[in-house]
C-alpha cells in the first residue's frame, strides 16, 4: 500500500491546497516544549511549509519526505537541501530536541507504525517531543490512489507505550481537507516525550 505515487502525480495541486493552511495554533503548542534554537526533524515535509517556519524561527531543521517531487518542491521552496527518506529507513540517533510529523504518519500501515514510532524514539535526545497528526477514526480507507490509516484516542495509545509519555492529545475539526476527510470530519493531534 504505497501513498506516494499519488504525493509524485499531484504535487502541484497539493502545494496549491496545503501552502497557505493557517498552522499557528498547532505551531504554538509544539513550540512551547522545546527550546529556542532546537533541532527539529521535519518528518514528511510535504511541500516545506512548516519547515520554512521553523527556520524563521531559528530552528535548526532537517527535513525529510518520501515524495521525490515533494522533495523538489520542498528543496527549491525552503533554498536548501530535503532528503528523500521513507519513515521506515529514518536511522538517526539522539539528533533531535523534537520531530515533527504532520498529516504524515497517517499512510503509515498500522502494522508497521510500531517500527516507525521506535525509529522516531531513537532520533531523538532523551526526553525529546514528538507531535503527530492522524485523521480521526479507528479503520483504515482508500480515497482514491492513497490510504489513510485512522487513529483515535484509544488506539495510539498501545504504540507509544513504554517509548513515550503522552502529554496532549486533542481532536480538532478539519475545516481543510477537501479530497480526504475523515469520516466525522476531524484531526487527532498528538504531543508526547521520549521515555
Amino acid at each position: 500500500m504505497d501513498s506516494i505515487n499519488y504525493y509524485n502525480k499531484n504535487s502541484k495541486d497539493f502545494y496549491n491546497r496545503t501552502i497557505n493552511v493557517d498552522m499557528q495554533e498547532l505551531y504554538k503548542k509544539f513550540l512551547e516544549y522545546i527550546p529556542i534554537q532546537s533541532r527539529i526533524l521535519d518528518a514528511g515535509c510535504g511541500v516545506g511549509r512548516d519547515s520554512k517556519f521553523f527556520l524563521s524561527k531559528r530552528y535548526d531543521v532537517i527535513s525529510i519526505d518520501g515524495s521525490s517531487e515533494m522533495v523538489k518542491m520542498a528543496s527549491a521552496f525552503l533554498g536548501k537541501n530535503v532528503e528523500q527518506m521513507l519513515f521506515q529507513e529514518v536511522n538517526f540517533s539522539n539528533e533531535f530536541d523534537a520531530i515533527w510529523a504532520n498529516a504524515s504518519l497517517l499512510h503509515i500501515p498500522y502494522e508497521n507504525l510500531r517500527e516507525v514510532i521506535q525509529r522516531f524514539h531513537k532520533a531523538l535526545l532523551p526526553s525529546g517531543i514528538l507531535y503527530a497528526s492522524f485523521k480521526y477514526g479507528t479503520s483504515m480507507r482508500q480515497v482514491g490512489e492513497r490510504f489513510f490509516f485512522d487513529m483515535d484516542e484509544a488506539n495510539i495509545e498501545p504504540y507509544l507505550k513504554g517509548s513515550f509519555q503522552l502529554l496532549e492529545i486533542w481532536k480538532s475539526a478539519d475545516t481543510c481537507s477537501k479530497v480526504a476527510p475523515s469520516p466525522d470530519r476531524s484531526w487527532l493531534h498528538f504531543i508526547a516525550r521520549r521515555l
